[in-house]
Formats: structure tokens, C-alpha cells, sequence
């Protein structure tokens, strides 16, 4: 008699537990269930996340012993992971709960699956208390159809894409790149200065250069009129006068478009160096430094 007593209680407490659980409770508040995503296209080893936020009233508490175990598995769905963050506002507790599943079902077509109710269990003293998250159904996805017979019967054969000629293309760029390589090679060959070839140092190179940084005065633009002098008659081979520029002409024809340039500053040259009444003129010297860039010119064969 003792013993159905005693058995009789215990059941009348599991169905009391049970109508607390389910009932709802005023100290309870459920604040949000997040829920994964999408409820379709899920395949075998999908992880599914689902948050759950609520509010309980003290001296009620949720700790970690309190959770679903993890590891349990249940119709192809195993309970991966699972974390609890609690905080407390005034009166009340406030937990969050994070579930992460893994689905370990196998199946040969589409099959309707969840994610199963949980249970969280509140304590305070001897008065439980308990919540209900309700389950999340969800379409599981076949990886494979039910149908299929040989894998090679269902692959379509591939295409290649056709070929593009270029060859005309090819013959256009080389030509383009031709040209330019020409055309810079011409620039640099006629408008560098520097001593980066043998034959781009000759003497008029020279001259031009020492003219560029002759300073604008008097005694600049005798000196720029001497460095012309000292081209031409290392150009020549030996002193030049006015009486040899025929034969220098003769002998370079590359400078016969400048003959009469020549003669002029020979003329001019005499009255500069030799007269006492020289003056400096900034036209003068800019033509000394035109004229010893055009005979750079020629002498390069531009």
C-alpha cells in the first residue's frame, strides 16, 4: 500500500511538471525564435541554426545542465552545438539560446523533415518551471535521384566553342607595334641629348648642350658662337673659314640646307668676336641655339 502510494505521487508530479511545461506561464516570456533561413533545398550535412531569446521572471534560472544534450540525434537530425548567454534586467533573467543541427538523413526523393520541439527547464527552489520551442519543419533534398539507372546515359556530351581566327589580328598588332617601336626609336634618336649612343655624341651634339647652359650675357654669347666654331671644324678635320665652307659643304652634304645659314653666322661670328662694339642681344643668342640644334639635326641625318 506504502509502495502505490508512493508511486501514485510521483506520477502526480510528472503530470503536474508536465501541465506547467506546456501551459502557458505568465514568468515566461518568449522574445524571439530565429529560425534558419530557408526551409527548402536542404541536403545531407547541412548545419541549421536556430536562435531562441526569452525572458523569465526570479528567482527562476536556466543554466547549462538544464539544456538538451548535445550529441543527441533523432530522425537524421543530431544536435551539433549548443550555447547559452544569460543576462539579468531588473527582476528578470534574460537568456539567449543558439541550436546548431546537422542533418545526417539519407533519402532518395524529397522528404518533409524538422527540427524537434525543445524543452527548457526553469528552476527555483521546488517550484519547476518549463518552456516549449516549437519544431521547424523543413524540405529535405535528395542528392541523388530515385530513378537514376547509369550516370553515363544521363551526361550530355560537351561543345566546344569555335574557334575565332586572329590571325588577322596578330598581323595588324605586329604591324602597330612595329610602327611604334620605329617611331619612338626615331624620337629618341633625334631629340636625346645624353650620351646614351656613340652617334648621338657627335660635335654638334656637343655644341648644343654647352649652349643650353651657356648663361645669357656677353661674354655667353661669344661663347656659344666659339662652341659652334669648334664643331664645325671638328667636323671639317681642321680650322674652318669662310673660304672652306664650299668644300666642307662638298665634302658633308648632309649640311648643304644650312649653307646659307653657315655663311651667316660666319659673318655674325666676326662682328662678335672681333668688333668692340659688340652688345649682347637675347635674339642673337637664341639663334645661335637654333642653329646648333638644326646642325645636330643634319648631323644625325634627320
Amino acid at each position: 500500500m506504502k509502495t502505490f502510494i508512493i508511486k501514485f505521487l510521483l506520477l502526480l508530479g510528472v503530470a503536474s511538471y508536465a501541465s506547467i511545461a506546456f501551459a502557458q506561464s505568465p514568468n515566461i516570456k518568449l522574445i524571439k525564435v530565429q529560425n534558419p533561413r530557408f526551409n527548402s533545398g536542404v541536403q545531407i550535412g547541412d548545419v541549421l541554426q536556430r536562435s531562441v531569446a526569452l525572458e523569465v521572471n526570479q528567482p527562476y534560472t536556466l543554466s547549462k545542465t538544464d539544456l538538451p544534450a548535445k550529441g543527441r540525434s533523432a530522425d537524421g537530425i543530431e544536435l551539433k552545438d549548443i550555447t547559452l548567454a544569460a543576462t539579468k534586467a531588473g527582476d528578470k533573467n534574460r537568456y539567449t539560446i543558439n541550436f546548431s543541427y546537422q542533418v545526417f538523413a539519407v533519402a532518395s526523393k524529397p522528404v518533409r523533415m524538422q527540427l524537434p520541439k525543445e524543452i527548457l527547464k526553469f528552476n527555483a527552489n521546488a517550484n519547476p518551471l518549463a518552456a516549449e520551442i516549437p519544431a521547424w519543419t523543413f524540405w529535405y533534398a535528395a542528392l541523388v535521384p530515385e530513378n537514376i539507372e547509369n550516370a553515363k546515359k544521363m551526361m550530355y556530351p560537351q561543345h566546344h566553342p569555335e574557334i575565332v581566327n586572329i590571325t588577322s589580328h596578330q598581323t595588324k598588332l605586329c604591324a602597330f607595334l612595329a610602327l611604334l617601336t620605329f617611331g619612338l626609336l626615331g624620337l629618341f634618336y633625334i631629340n636625346a641629348d645624353g650620351h646614351l649612343l656613340p652617334f648621338m655624341n657627335g660635335a654638334f651634339a656637343q655644341a648644343y648642350r654647352r649652349i643650353r647652359k651657356t648663361p645669357k650675357s656677353l661674354e655667353g654669347l661669344k661663347e656659344a658662337s666659339i662652341y659652334i666654331h669648334q664643331a664645325l671644324n671638328k667636323t671639317h678635320g681642321t680650322n674652318l673659314f669662310a673660304d672652306d665652307i664650299e668644300p666642307f659643304i662638298n665634302k658633308n652634304p648632309k649640311f648643304s640646307k644650312l649653307k646659307d645659314e653657315i655663311y651667316a653666322f660666319f659673318e655674325q661670328s666676326n662682328a662678335l668676336l672681333f668688333a668692340s662694339s659688340a652688345m649682347y642681344s637675347e635674339q642673337h643668342f637664341g639663334h645661335l641655339l637654333k642653329l646648333s640644334k638644326r646642325l645636330r639635326d643634319c648631323e644625325r641625318g634627320a
